[in-house]
């Protein structure tokens, strides 16, 4: 069965159909878990950049680009963390998330503020 047929027929997951769409566009509701932490995997190599390179002018910069592509994506999943504690779907783990990528991104802010 190909893809097209099995996203208009929908199946039914764990949550069960959302009432409130078309039969035919049943999406399902997605659960928070520690895999929403991925902007740590970008703003990683950022803050190690600045932690052994940081005073050279290449890496402080190098380092700041792509520390903030990974802060644009923990600002996607910081407001899907905090969506999903609202809703009370799996609140420790969205406050898991949270508290990860809220410090990652404290301690890029406060290295690049350093070596300003």
């Amino acid at each position: 069965m190909d893809t097209s047929t099995e996203k208009t027929q929908g199946t039914v997951g764990q949550d069960g159909p959302d009432p409130g769409q078309e039969p035919g566009q049943s999406e399902w509701r997605k659960r928070p878990s520690s895999a929403d932490t991925w902007p740590t995997v970008v703003l990683l190599p950022a803050l190690l950049l600045l932690r052994f390179f940081g005073e050279q002018g290449w890496a402080y910069w190098t380092g700041a680009v792509i520390g903030v592509l990974g802060m644009a994506g923990a600002a996607v999943e910081g407001t899907a963390a905090v969506r999903h504690l609202l809703n009370g779907r799996r609140p420790w783990v969205a406050v898991w998330v949270l508290l990860v990528l809220v410090s990652a991104s404290l301690v890029l802010v406060l290295r690049l503020a350093d070596h300003w």
